[in-house]
């Protein structure tokens, strides 16, 4: 029996039941895609989480700091799990972007560091040394704050959340400004799964759905924005890894594009989760808030029953959709998968009434896919 360890963000994580959630994440589907007599897909991935406070958190090394029951489908840290053989996959990157406001810093952010003049970015893995005492506040973080424009109530608000916060990561942590990178952080990861035997699959994260005549396109919060080497910093960094790592990359971004830009801003939509008019995600059974997909979610498409779309957490359909396109990556990418990996998908997945008819243009770009 072959595992594979997802590890990531909300984009990542399972929600749990299709019949209960509107919100999806592709860790929700991808078991669907293999034969389940060969590989078992185990989910760790959790909502906010960044590269470096996934670490932090003790989720990745067991740090004794959660309980067994703490974690997504009661699986303890990754590490624990991970035996010869196995498939890490890893997708960081929403939570890392440092393009957009500074309110993360204490917790989430992850610098990219200055690229050299060929636009590589520097790869410093944290070390023990770069550790700091959870007990001593960021004193830069208020200026930081200051200089992003916060008012002095986020300042405090902030301030007083992360004093509490801090101390359950235990003694100490890797802050921010400690020196490590993204790609640092990541390339942490990778040395860990191959000295446990098993194989590091990096991934890039799905494009948030920003629009500009008919393509997606980087702003700030959508991963690095830009700089003088292109668009979208982070996704570029994910890349140069995998070529200087010898590591697998499976390329989501892209193939979220493609799909996206195919379907249009307005049909796009319809991949994705809403939101009520206290910008809350409706239809998220883990938080008490459980809707029926497919027919309520189609009645609030209907009756415009919500505030606004979440441009970046996928629905059960979008979600589904992704992972069977992280699937086809596998496969493309893995030999020692592609034997496990089914013609079509063991679920069937309900899509939304307004796009209906979109789909015979969906099922020619993602395969193994069985859509109603």
């Amino acid at each position: 029996m072959i595992t594979i360890h997802a590890m990531g963000d909300s984009l990542v994580t399972a929600y749990g039941e299709d019949e209960n959630n509107f919100i999806g994440g592709w860790g929700d589907h991808l078991q669907s895609f293999f034969c389940e007599e060969k590989v078992k897909v185990n989910v760790y991935a959790q909502g906010g989480r960044s590269s470096r406070s996934f670490l932090n958190e003790g989720r990745f090394v067991d740090t004794g700091i959660f309980t067994v029951n703490e974690f997504p489908y009661n699986m303890g840290p990754v590490c624990n799990r991970i035996k010869p053989g196995d498939y890490v996959l890893m997708q960081f990157c929403h939570n890392d972007d440092n393009s957009k406001d500074k309110l993360t810093y204490i917790d989430r952010m992850t610098p990219l560091g200055e690229p050299d003049a060929e636009g590589r970015y520097p790869t410093v893995v944290p070390t023990e040394e770069m550790k700091v005492s959870t007990a001593s506040f960021p004193e830069e973080y208020p200026q930081v704050l200051i200089d992003d424009g916060a008012t002095q109530k986020e300042i405090e608000e902030n301030r007083k959340k992360y004093e509490e916060i801090l101390p359950a990561y235990g003694d100490t942590y890797y802050p921010y400004a400690c020196g490590a990178t993204y790609k640092g952080y990541l390339k942490f990861y990778i040395d860990k799964v191959r000295e446990l035997g098993a194989i590091p699959v990096l991934i890039t994260a799905p494009a948030r759905q920003y629009f500009e005549g008919g393509k997606i396109v980087a702003v700030p919060g959508h991963h690095g924005n830009k700089d003088a080497f292109g668009d979208f910093p982070y996704v570029r960094a994910v890349r140069q890894l995998g070529v200087e790592e010898n590591v697998a990359v499976a390329d989501l971004f892209r193939r979220s594009c493609e799909l996206l830009e195919m379907l249009g801003s307005e049909d796009a939509q319809s991949l994705h989760s809403i939101k009520d008019e206290n910008g809350l995600t409706i239809g998220e059974a883990r938080y008490d808030r459980p809707r029926r997909w497919i027919d309520e979610y189609d009645r609030c498409w209907r009756e415009q029953l919500f505030s606004d779309v979440d441009n970046t957490h996928q629905n059960r359909f979008g979600s589904y959709l992704y992972a069977a396109a992280l699937t086809d990556c596998l496969y493309e990418q893995i030999p020692e998968l592609k034997a496990y990996v089914l013609a079509e998908s063991k679920k069937v997945m309900s899509c939304p009434e307004r796009i209906k008819g979109r789909v015979p243009e969906i099922e020619a770009m993602i395969k193994r896919i069985r859509v109603r």
